[in-house]
């Protein structure tokens, strides 16, 4: 596969590959040898690596000044990119990792210019870039997951005109812009070059029905001409469009004579992130589909990786807290906001901390975790086992589960003492044991709420330096409905996983969680 790129044009590669068993992290006392990078492609797409393409990756220590590492070329082998770049000797320091693909012998790529005649194929326009933040020394490949960063247009036609289509083309929005790779964010172009409108020729995918382009990421109007056999050329204006950046949009439309109708019931398609498409006229907007890929030990969901763990009570847990942002919600800073999703606050100000997401996972009210608008005392008993925001084949566990794993509960006829985990002598499961079996407990710290009437505040308490000790797992079987003496609601209550971590006792048992809470969350494989 050949590609092309400056640091003007960026290029490339529609990229899938098949991805092995997860690595064990290990954490030598020494260098362990060269960096190695495991691909993991959000959403298989029409070409996969090839044995010799190339990435550029940039390293930087955490709190260094310079990077130590900057555009270092690594050639994929068939299963890993790798060179002859070497890790550092500081075995416990932790490095912020980015790569681009395909790799610029110019530099790290800081702009990307449409590609305007994407005629021979969309590979030479797209560009798709990976970075993971927190990474530690490890003689194992470093898993990236590469996004594409631009937005895919497909172009399907109805023709009926009675001519052939020769070209169809995309007219409108930014010719160029920034890009800021760490963070994999499309920015604003302010260089000096002045900017322009892009005419970008499509792919014909399918002869005379599907046309393909790549586009920049944009807020814009566009407009879709085509030109037929018999000379004449019909455009159509569409309405303004919010395209994100790894979205796939599909655009439907039906050529009559002279005429071009543009379907008002597009279908969106996800390509690695999201999109959302509005026409003019009678508009619609549907929900895009989440990517989610399982492998032996983890999945990949939504871009994100997750550990997983097929433990003693035969069920398989993710093991280690979500943090998926459902389409539509925005993550608050606030508790006392009821946004329904919140950051954890396990550190010793007890405010929202961002940066804790990647390893605690985010805080979920029940009604965002079972994926509803909100949750009543009439469908309050309608929820045991439901997906809700869980990816595909997965679902919040149920008190059956919980009690299945712990063995202890709050209520007495619960217990389940043939728990693989369970220990009288604790009354529960044992951190540790969890731990060594594969599913450490992350203490998230939550936000409580302890009723209708209370006001959301974090609960951050901590025992021998951990802070955020208090907190929870969600689970989906109700407990009780609780009505004020007017009759209206109280409070609603599930059955939550939490530990007890102090002087006298480290376990984990089964409680009962507030819905307006905001707690952890956990899914379990459904059953075969």
């Amino acid at each position: 596969m050949k590609r092309y790129f400056s640091i003007a044009l960026a290029a490339l590669a529609i990229a899938a590959c098949q991805k092995p068993d997860a690595p064990e992290i290990i954490r030598p006392e020494t260098a362990p040898g060269k960096i190695q990078v495991e691909p993991v492609i959000t959403k298989a797409t029409e070409v996969n690596f090839e044995n010799g393409d190339m990435i550029g990756l940039t390293l930087t220590k955490v709190n260094d000044t310079q990077s130590y590492a900057a555009n270092e070329c690594l050639t994929f082998d068939g299963d890993l990119f790798s060179g002859e770049l070497m890790w550092y000797a500081d075995a416990y320091s932790e490095a912020d990792v980015f790569a681009y693909y395909p790799y610029s012998e110019e530099g790290t790529p800081e702009v990307y210019s449409v590609f305007e005649d994407q005629t021979d194929g969309i590979g030479q326009a797209d560009f798709m870039a990976a970075s993971k933040k927190g990474v530690l020394p490890t003689p194992n490949a470093v898993t990236m997951v590469f996004k594409h960063m631009m937005t895919k247009i497909v172009v399907n036609i109805e023709n009926l005109s009675g001519s052939e289509i020769e070209t169809v083309r995309i007219l409108g929005g930014d010719a160029i812009c920034g890009l800021d790779l760490l963070n994999l964010a499309i920015l604003p172009y302010t260089g000096e070059a002045p900017a322009i409108v892009s005419e970008v020729t499509a792919y014909e995918d399918v002869a005379g029905e599907v046309w393909k382009a790549i586009i920049i990421p944009q807020t814009v109007a566009l407009e879709v001409e085509v030109n037929l056999s018999n000379g004449k050329k019909i455009t159509q204006p569409l309405a303004e469009m919010t395209l994100k950046s790894g979205g796939q949009y599909s655009i439907n439309a039906r050529l009559v004579q002279d005429n071009m109708i543009v379907s008002a019931s597009g279908e969106i398609e996800n390509w690695t992130d999201e999109g959302e498409i509005d026409f003019e006229g009678e508009s619609s907007s549907e929900d895009t589909p989440v990517d989610f890929t399982e492998y032996e030990g983890y999945f990949v969901y939504d871009g994100v990786e997750y550990k997983t763990a097929e433990l003693a009570d035969g069920n398989i847990w993710m093991a280690e807290n979500l943090r998926f942002i459902p389409r539509g919600k925005t993550v608050s800073s606030d508790p006392a906001a009821d946004a329904g999703i919140w950051y954890p606050a396990a550190n010793a100000e007890k405010t929202a901390d961002p940066a804790l997401v990647e390893s605690l996972g985010l805080l979920y009210d029940a009604a965002t975790a079972f994926g509803v608008s909100s949750i009543t005392a009439a469908n309050a008993d309608s929820f045991e086992g439901t997906q809700g925001i869980c990816p595909p084949g997965w679902h919040i566990p149920t008190v059956t589960e919980m009690t299945g794993l712990v063995g202890h509960s709050s209520n007495s006829d619960l217990i389940n003492t043939e728990a693989p985990y369970y220990d009288a002598t604790i009354k529960g499961a044992s951190i540790a044991a969890l731990a060594e079996a594969g599913w450490p407990w992350q203490f998230a710290s939550c936000r409580n709420k302890a009723g209708t009437s209370s006001n959301g505040a974090y609960l951050v308490t901590s025992y021998n330096g951990i802070y955020g000790v208090m907190s929870y797992l969600i689970g989906s079987s109700l407990h009780q409905v609780t009505t004020n003496d007017d009759g209206s609601l109280k409070n609603i209550q599930y059955h939550y996983l939490m530990p007890l971590y102090n002087a006298s006792n480290e376990k984990v048992s089964v409680a009962y969680g507030n819905f307006l809470a905001g707690a952890s969350l956990r899914c379990v494989k459904d059953a075969e």
